[in-house]
């Protein structure tokens, strides 16, 4: 899915497997399937000219996007250059299509803002007829010998999400919760914004609720209802992805483990190796033991030693 921007941090504890598979059928459209074991914060900008819809595979659990509760009944629709994120669960597994605008109706009225939609019935027939096509497809030698199987899969893959999203527009539209509206995504976004500019700088939460004009309960709230966790817990779970980042570099090598944390912010070596290791589902020299990532220590460096403070 190129363009898109995409973000994913690790939120849920153990060792990550993923699998991303895509199928293209031209530059006007792409299906993907994107299956995790572990929980993730993902985020995804939609390209000039481009739509997204989303769905869950039957197998998966239910996951938040843009604050709503995204289960198999629903249908995420995102037009361009507007944003979905949110929470995605242990387990999940998602199909994301990336269809250009001319593939879609000109009165696709109900595809020019970011809904989730809640159509049990049309959501099962898109689930069927996407599985259908790629199995259809799958089986023979290239799409590209078919033009014509293509053009009708693909005409009826953009009418069936023009249903979804015109038929859909007043009726059975997930209602936002308390904190699950416009507000909300502007503040997370905002305050994610700050966290990710100033992370190399280290964040204060106060300096945060003060940037983005919220109270501290309000933050938490905000944070909670979108990706499932606090600012804090965020902004932790932030550096250990980047400690880990580093630790698989080789531009590493010769650097400690407690010199990359510390320049990540991180200062208690026993809270990080145990939050490492509850998040990964292995230490930290692990990590660099699986890459072939050794500490080499320079020769002629001085050494600091650190008082302890009574």
């Amino acid at each position: 899915m190129h363009g898109y921007g995409q973000q994913y941090q690790q939120l849920s504890r153990g060792p990550f497997e993923g699998r991303y598979r895509s199928f293209a059928f031209g530059d006007d459209l792409g299906i993907h399937l994107e299956v995790a074991n572990r929980a993730l914060a993902q985020s995804a900008s939609i390209a000039t000219g481009r739509y997204a819809a989303c769905l869950l595979v039957e197998t998966s659990p239910p996951c938040a996007i843009n604050a709503d509760l995204f289960s198999l009944n629903h249908v995420a629709l995102c037009p361009e250059n507007k944003v979905l994120e949110g929470k995605t669960p242990a387990g999940m597994s998602i199909c994301c299509m990336d269809v250009s605008r001319e593939l879609l109706p000109d009165d696709a009225e109900g595809l020019r803002a970011a809904r989730i939609l809640n159509d049990p019935a049309r959501s099962g027939q898109l689930r069927e007829l996407v599985r259908s096509g790629l199995s259809a497809f799958s089986a023979l030698e290239s799409p590209s010998c078919y033009p014509a199987a293509v053009k009708s899969f693909k005409s009826s893959l953009g009418d069936l999400l023009w249903q979804v999203a015109t038929q859909s527009q007043d009726k059975d539209v997930v209602r936002p919760h308390h904190y699950a509206g416009a507000r909300t995504l502007l503040v997370f976004r905002r305050a994610r914004d700050y966290i990710h500019h100033n992370l190399a700088d280290g964040i204060s939460i106060v300096a945060l609720c003060k940037d983005v004009g919220s109270s501290r309960r309000s933050l938490e709230s905000v944070f909670r209802s979108v990706i499932g966790m606090g600012p804090g817990n965020y902004v932790r779970t932030l550096q250990l992805n980047q400690i880990r980042r580093d630790l698989i570099s080789e531009a590493s090598t010769g650097v400690s483990i407690g010199v990359i944390a510390a320049r990540r912010g991180i200062w208690h070596w026993s809270r990080f190796s145990r939050h490492y290791r509850l998040l990964f589902g292995e230490l930290p020299s692990q990590t660099r033991l699986r890459h072939g990532i050794q500490h080499r220590p320079a020769t002629g460096t001085s050494q600091v030693s650190i008082r302890r403070l009574a």
